[in-house]
């Protein structure tokens, strides 16, 4: 990239946002945007796609990370770093996105055979009467360009900066978690 490039200027927004109740959601996006918003030029070059890198790859981006912070990208994070450590798969980065293939694969039997990446770029949860129940209206359409962002996040996780961010991101979720369960700061209501 030349020094000349200036990247879009874009709003690290998920197309949902992360649910309070779940502090990895919260703390890995906000994670995320520190860092995409501190330095654009490293946020612009992790995209490989024949698409444009505007307000939608952003979007989709920050929707990986709100994702990562689910227990379906904890799942995901652990089978990829146990791939890590296997040789078949050649380098770190093949084997986060063969653990990816995986995870987002459709299958009627997991995950109401939705895959991972239609569940993250949701705009409304899809599923409305669990195991089966699916509204197909909030079933989002995922494009290739979409598709890409998604393989470049996947490679960015599998980087040295990515490995960094959850070194951080693990002590903050456990301290949030630990804050909630204390219902130590919760209001107390007073009687009249």
């Amino acid at each position: 990239m030349n020094d000349d490039f200036i990247p879009p200027k874009v709003v690290h927004r998920p197309l949902a946002p992360p649910r309070k109740s779940i502090s990895g959601e919260v703390i890995y996006l906000d994670l995320w945007r520190e860092w995409a918003t501190a330095r654009p030029r490293d946020w612009h070059a992790i995209f490989k796609t024949n698409g444009p890198v505007r307000q939608r790859a952003a979007s989709v981006a920050a929707s990986f990370m709100v994702f990562m912070g689910s227990q379906g990208g904890k799942g995901f994070t652990h089978t990829a770093k146990i791939f890590a450590k296997e040789p078949c798969f050649l380098s770190r980065e093949r084997a986060f996105i063969a653990a990816w293939a995986i995870n987002n694969m459709r299958c009627v039997g997991m995950n109401s055979g939705l895959r991972s990446s239609e569940y993250m770029l949701a705009a409304e949860y899809p599923l409305i009467d669990w195991p089966r129940g699916i509204d197909r209206r909030k079933v989002p359409n995922i494009t290739q360009d979409d598709n890409d962002i998604l393989e470049s996040m996947v490679r960015w996780w599998s980087t040295d900066p990515a490995a960094v961010m959850r070194e951080i991101a693990e002590p903050m979720i456990s301290a949030m978690n630990r804050k909630a369960m204390s219902r130590m700061f919760d209001p107390i209501e007073e009687s009249a």
